[in-house]
């Protein structure tokens, strides 16, 4: 369950965290002088609020890196992330090895397509229960109920940055901390860090980030071709399907 876990947290908290520009927000985040930092934060918290119903669709091209007590150095692959409201993710990574992300609901299904394997995970009542204690079930005000944030105003032309511990033990146990860079000029998350509780940390760049373009519907749907051994993995339970 622990890589589902990693799998999941950073496409749910890519979408929560879009931040559109706003020219009267702007200064008043910019400059600490303007009032102090738990008001700026509250300014940054209700244009979320307002601008996340507005999104549709977003898509990227990312970077990861994983670091890990295990590895000899860090790993990285990169590719592209697409998003359609309200429940549908994709992570195609490119390099170093092909591998497909969707999730639809409380379905995500990783193709392996070097391995010729296939997870399918069913969440299924649990997911609300998962995403929630990593922070990542609603909005950004539901993450500052888990969380407890830093906010570093940056000057101009550098992206925002936001420190964020685990308020309480039972996220805490999973997650040790997050770190978010906010671009000051579209507001959108470019940089996110997250480290597990024993050290292990992951690490997303995010670049050319597109909003509300049409994104087809079958981007969502894998078609495992024949031959490709598949796992369903259902509460902890897992058992052999079809190819």
């Amino acid at each position: 369950m622990r890589d589902v876990m990693r799998r999941s947290i950073c496409p749910l908290l890519l979408l929560i965290l879009v931040l559109p520009a706003s020219t009267a927000a702007a200064p008043a985040l910019r400059d600490p002088r303007a009032a102090p930092a738990a008001e700026r934060l509250t300014v940054l918290v209700e244009r979320v609020k307002a601008e996340q119903q507005k999104l549709k669709t977003l898509e990227a091209r990312f970077t990861q890196a994983q670091s890990s007590s295990l590895l000899a150095a860090p790993e990285k692959a990169t590719g592209h992330f697409s998003y359609t409201a309200p429940d549908r993710v994709r992570w195609e990574y490119e390099t170093p090895n092909p591998i497909s992300v969707v999730i639809r609901g409380e379905q995500m299904t990783t193709w392996y397509r070097d391995l010729k394997r296939a997870e399918l995970i069913k969440i299924g009542r649990y997911s609300n229960q998962v995403f929630k204690y990593l922070g990542a079930s609603g909005n950004m005000q539901t993450l500052l109920e888990y969380f407890d944030v830093r906010l570093t105003s940056s000057v101009k032309g550098q992206p925002y940055k936001m420190e964020l511990t685990p308020r309480f033990q039972r996220i805490a146990k999973r997650l040790k901390s997050m770190t978010l860079w906010i671009d000051d000029a579209s507001f959108l998350p470019v940089h996110l860090r997250y480290v597990e509780a024993d050290g292990d940390s992951t690490e997303y760049v995010f670049e050319n980030l597109k909003k509300n373009g049409a994104i087809p519907e079958d981007r969502y749907v894998l078609k495992l071709p024949k031959g490709v051994e598949t796992r369903v993995i259902d509460l902890g339970r897992e058992q052999p399907a079809q190819p």
